[in-house]
């Protein structure tokens, strides 16, 4: 004998409103999460860009290194071929970037800076073409 399976009365299950307001709730912690998580993808470039930076300005003071270790350039002819202060260099000897400090210095005893003068202690500050970024070396006859 064949028997019909008996109608269930109880049936489990979410009703419409049950399921609506579930998708209400997710769609704001979406929103939410899109927001927080938005300004911190759009500002994880910026490690990048100023790691990139410091990379090229660093060559750039590798190549004026470089040929200030040939001992074939003076000081003086250095300095003049850098630029003067505040100047942005594009595509010049070196590269591109902007002088921030180019000129002779000396030392006190203790080892402080005390003044811009002197002929024996090239002090260069360049920076990248943006100012971001900066390296200082000194040169000496």
């Amino acid at each position: 004998m064949i028997t019909r399976p008996s109608i269930i009365k109880n049936q489990n299950g979410f009703t419409l409103v049950e399921l609506i307001v579930t998708i209400m709730v997710a769609a704001i912690l979406g929103v939410m999460f899109v927001q927080i998580m938005g300004t911190s993808l759009t500002g994880s470039v910026e490690p990048l860009i100023r790691t990139q930076h410091i990379f090229e300005i660093n060559g750039v003071m590798e190549k004026i290194t470089a040929e200030y270790k040939q001992d074939t350039t003076p000081l003086d002819t250095l300095k003049t071929q850098i630029g003067s202060k505040d100047e942005v260099v594009k595509d010049g000897t070196y590269g591109s970037y902007k002088v921030l400090y180019n000129d002779y210095i000396t030392f006190n005893e203790s080892g402080g800076q005390v003044s811009e003068s002197g002929d024996r202690i090239l002090k260069i500050t360049i920076a990248d073409v943006n100012g971001e970024q900066n390296l200082t070396a000194l040169f000496t006859k």
